[in-house]
């Protein structure tokens, strides 16, 4: 993000000199390079930064009209989680590895069962933990500064960021296991890197690539954002099957990981509530069939919807027209 910043021209003027057309100018550029997901995080950090300058009063005026905030071309990378048999073969392997084969086993067991980020896992020491309420506090993330070096930094990614979480009954006796080895460790971080110092994203990256290609379920693009995505997708699917409500579920997923907004988790999971919709109706559909409800059947397979005997003649005046795909779901607008 630095370097990005740095080849723009809003890199070499003083802040004060800076007006909206500077930095409008410089969001269509990203906005014709970056996917919608890259682009909000350079759009939310630069905003931190203006708005900290507005309080100290560093600049007279906030610079950015949030209404022309551009919208992207570049289309999103898709949601990249792990198979529930994918997930299922990972798991198994990491009950079964020791932690001085596989480190950072407890960080992905962390990002796999409650949804952390990577630079959050790396973040965590002894102090954040309360074994006696089964709880976490993530209240920092790992970042690079200006000369590429891990730091962590104390506040989390988003202010929502900052949150509770409980931690579930399976993962505890690892966490615990991995507690005592970090009171070996420098700060009494629970991961540190070959050399005790901060673990870099791109090394927990390395390492967990290795293993699911090992293991044989390695896919294109997965890296330990994967795991996170797979917490948020298990969540989704349960909520589902267990009938709660999707505003319910959003709202509860929004705040468990670490969103700013529930807006941000539909946004980057709307294809996952759609899959997991169209599977359930599937399965109503076949109970439907079992219940024998319907004497005219038509399989997935016909290529058009037939039109009952018994309609053809008595229903004339009607017309029927063929299935059409719809683009968008903007019936509650019409």
């Amino acid at each position: 993000m630095f370097k990005r910043i740095e080849k723009s021209n809003i890199a070499y003027k003083n802040v004060k000199d800076l007006g909206e057309e500077d930095y409008q100018n410089f969001f269509i550029e990203l906005s014709q390079e970056y996917s919608q997901s890259s682009f909000d995080k350079f759009y939310y950090e630069i905003n931190q930064g203006l708005e900290y300058a507005f309080r100290k009063r560093i600049i007279d005026e906030f610079p950015i009209d949030k209404k022309l905030k551009p919208r992207c071309s570049k289309p999103t990378k898709k949601i990249m989680a792990l198979t529930i048999e994918q997930q299922k073969i990972f798991t198994e392997y990491l009950e079964k590895i020791a932690v001085k084969e596989y480190p950072y086993k407890c960080s992905s067991l962390l990002q796999m069962y409650m949804g952390l980020r990577i630079g959050e896992a790396n973040a965590l020491n002894l102090g954040d933990f309360d074994l006696k309420k089964k709880q976490v506090y993530v209240h920092k993330t790992v970042t690079l500064n200006r000369q590429r070096k891990p730091i962590i930094k104390e506040n989390a990614k988003t202010e929502a960021g900052t949150r509770t979480l409980p931690i579930p009954d399976n993962i505890l006796p690892y966490i615990k296991e991995q507690l005592e080895i970090a009171k070996t460790h420098k700060d009494n971080l629970l991961f540190v890197n070959e050399r005790g110092g901060i673990v870099r994203e791109s090394s927990a990256n390395s390492q967990l690539t290795t293993r699911l290609i090992n293991l044989g379920i390695y896919q294109k693009d997965m890296a330990t954002h994967t795991l996170r995505h797979t917490y948020a997708t298990r969540y989704i699917e349960a909520s589902i099957e267990a009938g709660i409500d999707d505003d319910i579920t959003l709202t509860i997923l929004s705040n468990l990981m670490g969103h700013s907004d529930p807006s941000i988790t539909l946004r980057t999971y709307v294809t996952i509530f759609d899959n997991v919709k169209a599977k359930s109706t599937k399965k109503v559909s076949a109970y439907y069939d079992k219940l024998n409800l319907f004497q005219n059947k038509v399989t997935n397979n016909d290529e058009e919807q037939k039109i009952p005997e018994n309609n053809k003649k008595s229903h004339s005046n009607i017309l029927y027209f063929p299935t059409a795909k719809i683009v968008g779901n903007d019936w509650g607008e019409r």
